[in-house]
């Protein structure tokens, strides 16, 4: 028996041809199988977006980092003079400008370990590591408050790794890239 669609040589027990898929029998419906894939659930849609702007946003806050040592150590000490409270042989000389230099010296320590921290979560995130998706999440709230970009990264991050249904479904993607 032969298919008159295609030509095909066919089985006398087959129902549907092999090569086009073309009914022989009347009334027979053909059977498909879908087969999930890891990149069906939101999860899957979303990681390779949500790694890539974690990217963005660890690499600008490395520039925001450089920037706050460059004004910490080499401008504003230069622009800021100390205070001097008081006159007589005893003035009280208040440093106002290490005060200034030392505040930025730790908010861009902390651009950098926050910095490090968002390259991290995006390596681990395009890797499926599987503590990842916890990293991105602490890193998500924390993201909240830096209004507008980090906010929206935030709440991007929580819509899309917070859900029980993407707990499991970041687990499967993990242990299935493992």
């Amino acid at each position: 028996m032969f298919c008159d669609r295609c030509g095909q040589q066919l089985n006398d027990t087959a129902q549907f041809c092999s090569a086009c898929g073309k009914a022989l029998a009347p009334g027979a419906v053909p059977v498909r199988t879908v087969v999930a894939t890891p990149l069906d659930g939101r999860v899957g849609r979303h990681i390779k977006v949500l790694a890539s702007l974690w990217l963005v946003y660890g690499v600008l806050r490395f520039m925001r980092m450089a920037w706050i040592f460059l004004i910490g150590r080499t401008f504003l000490p230069s622009f800021v003079q100390d205070v001097v409270i008081g006159s007589g042989p005893y003035p009280f000389h208040f440093p106002l400008s290490r005060l200034i230099s030392g505040g930025l010296m730790f908010a861009g320590f902390w651009a950098g370990v926050f910095a490090v921290a968002e390259l991290v979560a995006a390596w681990a995130l395009f890797e499926r590591r599987p503590w990842a998706r916890i990293l991105a999440l602490i890193l998500g709230f924390l993201a909240l408050v830096s209004f507008p970009f980090g906010t929206a990264l935030g709440i991007y991050t929580l819509w899309v790794l917070l859900p029980t249904p993407a707990a499991q479904e970041y687990e499967r993607l993990a242990s299935s890239r493992a």
